[in-house]
């Protein structure tokens, strides 16, 4: 094996050396040819490392300043609002002959809702979205969109890491890990739940194998946004950044002790942005300060 597998030797004591070899020496064998075709990613980039949150330039130009990704779980079928099937219409009542339930299936049913063409798109919309219709010229219907699992959370995890099963980074953590952050005083990824929950939970803006500072911040709708990010009464800001700089030199210790050990940077890194976030957040949450204009064209009247 050639001298680049140097810096994976680097052991601390037994138990790093198994943990690290753990999954078979080919590994290893497998860094080696990476690194030598320049293929294997660095571990050691001091400016991620540093502030893994720094904003980064983009491979080709950017024309978007900012994304929301909108998963409204649990919407109507697309068979009852944009997207008309004249055959089961044909068909209604009728009960198909092959037995795909393992049982006695029901019969056919079509959509209780009448349909109309709108705008120069021609677009279809059900009877129930006449304010939709009015705008169908400036969205972008996609048909072709498929899933791989008949079940709704792995469904829930497809359309958000692209992956039916858990572990894998959702688009937010792509995104957040690939341009970084403009904002250092709060996440730059944050997630705005619902009452009932997600089915899947936190798996849907998870970071997956991607470190965990890129994984989603979820927000509450009301009160604090994040739990336990108010500072106790009892507690001075003083006597606080003194607490965090005795959690920042142990830790730190311990980090130099484990290279490499992305969790624990993020931990690391995760108590700072909480620090800086007491004041951003709540202010962020906070629309007293908006104008009624504001309010009223985000439906808040």
């Amino acid at each position: 094996m050639s001298h680049h597998c140097g810096r994976f030797a680097s052991f601390t004591d037994r138990r790093d050396f198994l943990k690290k070899a753990g999954a078979g020496f080919g590994l290893l064998a497998l860094a080696d040819l990476l690194e030598g075709g320049g293929l294997l990613a660095s571990d050691t980039d001091p400016g991620r490392a540093l502030d893994p949150m720094a904003p980064r330039q983009p491979l080709s130009p950017a024309r978007a300043k900012a994304i929301i990704w909108l998963f409204m779980e649990g919407a109507p079928s697309s068979v009852d609002l944009f997207d008309p099937k004249p055959e089961l219409t044909k068909n209604d009542g009728k009960r198909i002959s092959i037995d795909v339930f393992n049982g006695n299936p029901g019969p056919l049913m079509k959509s209780p809702f009448r349909f109309q063409q709108y705008g120069e798109s021609g677009a279809w919309v059900c009877e129930k979205y006449p304010n939709v219709a009015r705008h169908v010229d400036d969205f972008a219907f996609i048909k072709s969109l498929y899933t791989e699992s008949n079940d709704h959370v792995p469904a829930l995890y497809q359309i958000n890491t692209g992956i039916a099963r858990p572990g894998f980074p959702s688009a937010g953590s792509w995104i957040t890990y690939g341009l970084g952050s403009e904002s250092q005083n709060l996440p730059g990824y944050v997630v705005l739940g619902n009452r009932q929950g997600v089915k899947g939970g936190p798996l849907n803006w998870s970071a997956g194998f991607l470190p965990t500072t890129y994984q989603g911040t979820l927000f509450r709708s009301s009160g604090a946004p994040i739990l336990n990010l108010t500072r106790p009464e009892q507690v001075t800001r003083d006597d606080q950044r003194a607490q965090l700089d005795f959690l920042h030199r142990v830790n730190d210790a311990h980090l130099q002790q484990h290279p490499g050990e992305p969790d624990l940077l993020a931990r690391i890194q995760s108590f700072e942005l909480a620090y800086r976030m007491q004041m951003e957040a709540s202010d962020l949450a906070d629309f007293s300060s908006e104008s009624q204009e504001t309010l009223s064209l985000y439906g808040l009247d």
